[in-house]
């Protein structure tokens, strides 16, 4: 649960009912056939999993939002004043004025992004800001938000899975490019997959160009389990929501109410594990995937995990994607870092 960034409130959230919420538009019959297989895969493996794309819908997103307020939820403001307090650094790094374009993935409500926005603008810059996301409820709240805070910046959004395909606009002639890949999410990934993406975000990317990468890092084990099993119950609902959109996908008959939220944090993995837990020994039918799953009490599918990293180990995984690390920020309480990187000619790997 990294989103860019990727909000939690204090009252107990209701779990919307399966009928309500729309998800992002599947682009094309291509992609709707390509993401029933993802589906169909993912339920195969072991453990089962559901992918944590589909906790975004307009419900889960307007869930995410309550969980970013959360007391307990320490991420979005330790990573939003952090960014708050180098803005002006990151700025330096990309060029200050040359900077002509922003391209944040996995956009949320963009609250973070807007001192990014002021620091460029400062240092006279004029960027046109770039929101990618799977919501078509977050791209909304982001323009929303950037039109009132900052109308004099020009929005392109772009509604996508940028885990399979990134389909950016053409970019502005001459300047730099800043993409930023903020909220933690880099830890839904293994190695493998992360350094996949990141180097997709390279092919993107002129040499020069700077990738902002945000990690959650190794930090006190019951704080981050709290984060996770809030006592308002908004994070469970959140989970159990993801549910409600595979439902409306794929039309199976999942009931999220016969699932308990279960999200440990495994000290010696250095993640959290969110996962559906069957309170009873069920079949469900699968609809378009052609299935039927069979599940014995507190057998679970997993629906999320949410890696914790040291500093070592972010700025590997930008050098195997193509860039130099360039330069590290981290927070005065060591739970959260930023990773800059510039782009380089060529790849290295593992």
């Amino acid at each position: 649960m990294d989103r860019p960034s990727p909000a939690r409130k204090t009252r107990r959230a209701v779990l919307p009912r399966a009928a309500s919420p729309r998800t992002a538009t599947l682009v094309s019959l291509d992609a709707e056939t390509a993401g029933l297989d993802e589906l169909r895969r993912a339920l195969q493996r072991t453990p089962r999993e559901l992918p944590c794309k589909y906790f975004y819908d307009d419900a889960g997103s307007a869930l995410f939002e309550q969980i970013t307020r959360l007391d307990e939820y320490y991420p979005t403001r330790t990573e939003r004043a952090l960014l708050e307090a180098r803005a002006s650094a990151i700025l330096e790094s990309v060029g200050g004025a040359a900077l002509t374009d922003v391209v944040e993935l996995g956009s949320g409500a963009a609250s973070k992004t807007v001192c990014l926005l002021d620091a460029a603008l400062a240092a006279g810059a004029r960027p046109r800001y770039v929101a990618v996301d799977i919501s078509a409820h977050a791209l909304r709240r982001t323009r929303e938000i950037l039109s009132a805070a900052r109308p004099e910046v020009a929005f392109e959004e772009v509604l996508a899975d940028y885990t399979h395909e990134l389909p950016l606009p053409a970019r502005p002639a001459g300047g730099r490019r800043l993409v930023t890949f903020i909220g933690g999410t880099i830890g839904n990934d293994e190695d493998p997959d992360a350094i996949r993406l990141l180097a997709r975000v390279r092919e993107h990317l002129d040499e020069g160009d700077v990738l902002l990468l945000g990690a959650n890092l190794v930090t006190d084990p019951a704080v981050i389990h709290l984060a996770y099993n809030d006592p308002q119950g908004v994070t469970a609902a959140f989970n159990r929501n993801l549910m409600v959109n595979v439902n409306s996908v794929a039309r199976s008959r999942f009931d999220p109410q016969a699932f308990d939220h279960h999200a440990p944090y495994l000290v010696e993995r250095r993640r959290v594990e969110m996962w559906l837990v069957a309170r009873q020994a069920m079949e469900i039918d699968l609809g378009r995937l052609g299935m039927t799953l069979r599940l014995q009490q507190g057998e679970g599918i997993r629906t999320e995990i949410s890696r914790r990293f040291r500093r070592e180990e972010i700025l590997r995984l930008i050098d195997a994607a193509g860039f130099t690390p360039e330069r590290w920020m981290e927070s005065p309480d060591g739970r959260f870092g930023l990773a800059l990187g510039v782009a380089r000619a060529s790849l290295r790997g593992l």
